[in-house]
């Protein structure tokens, strides 16, 4: 088993989670679109040309085949306000042409449940605690098709529940990885969270609109040191996003990272430092046994 350790991925500019989100909020079960990987958070998310580790079952199944032999992927976040979240993914090659994953993510928070006066909605203190969380359970089969044609499928069960009431959804993400006739370009492509509302938050059985996106990728890999991709999203439920990342190793121990995402306009706060909303920056420590 190859064993990879990462011993420090640091997004410098870019520190919230919910900022790795494409249209967070404008659709039921947002949480789909969170994606738990420090190397492509790095690179702001862009990843799907590439997809060539453990975190290919988030951004692009297809690309899963390209990792070897078995691999334990995990990553955790404490957050302010009591948000938590992580994931774990499983992967193992059934063959040369095949490889599968399972994997788990999730996201907590927990706050103080404010109460107000009712006539006039004044601020009248605390009254326990109010809770959010997600869960995501899912399996990935990635398959060699032909030499250039690479497709994946994951199947993914999540459940939310919000302050006691549930609601859940089986979803679908597809991909492909081509090798175009550039031996040293790929291009990914994905429909992601395509698939269907099983429980309900209420009797009413009111049905939340999934966050189905479509992703179309370009990853340039033109020597061992260097990936980069650049690549377009579509929520369904949104508009078109751009975001370019790199990866160049400048040692066999570590990688440096940077992305940038031009979706920056939701990032911006008036604050001294929004000249950099969008940009990521990151380096990669790895130990190889």
């Amino acid at each position: 088993m190859k064993r990879y350790i990462i011993v420090m991925s640091v997004m410098i500019f870019v520190t919230s989670i919910f900022a790795q989100n494409e249209d967070l909020g404008t659709t039921g079960f947002a949480f789909l679109n969170t994606k738990y990987s420090a190397r492509a958070s790095a690179m702001a998310n862009a990843f799907t040309g590439i997809s060539n580790d453990a975190s290919a079952v988030f951004f692009n199944p297809g690309g899963l085949v390209q990792s070897k032999g078995k691999d334990l992927a995990s990553t955790y976040i404490s957050y302010f306000e009591g948000i938590q979240g992580g994931s774990v993914v499983y992967t193992m090659s059934r063959n040369e042409k095949r490889s599968v994953a399972f994997f788990g993510q999730f996201l907590s928070a927990t706050e103080a449940r404010t109460i107000a006066d009712e006539t006039y909605g004044h601020y009248l203190g605390t009254d326990g605690e109010f809770g959010y969380s997600d869960i995501i359970v899912g399996i990935t089969d990635s398959r060699v098709v032909t030499d250039l044609l690479n497709i994946g499928v994951s199947v993914k069960y999540i459940l939310e529940s919000i302050d006691g009431n549930n609601a859940s959804a089986v979803v679908a993400d597809i991909g492909v990885l081509n090798q175009t006739a550039n031996e040293n370009l790929k291009m990914g492509v994905t429909v992601k969270n395509v698939g269907k509302q099983i429980t309900y938050f209420t009797d009413s059985k009111y049905v939340e609109n999934l966050p189905i996106t479509v992703a179309v990728g370009f990853g340039y890999h033109p020597d061992e040191k260097l990936f980069t991709d650049f690549e377009v999203n579509k929520p369904i439920k949104g508009d078109f996003t751009v975001k370019a990342g790199a990866e160049y190793k400048v040692h066999e121990l570590v990688k440096l990272r940077a992305g940038y995402n031009a979706d920056a306009k939701d990032w911006k706060t008036g604050g001294d430092s929004e000249t950099f909303a969008g940009f990521s920056f990151g380096f990669g420590v790895q130990w190889t046994k």
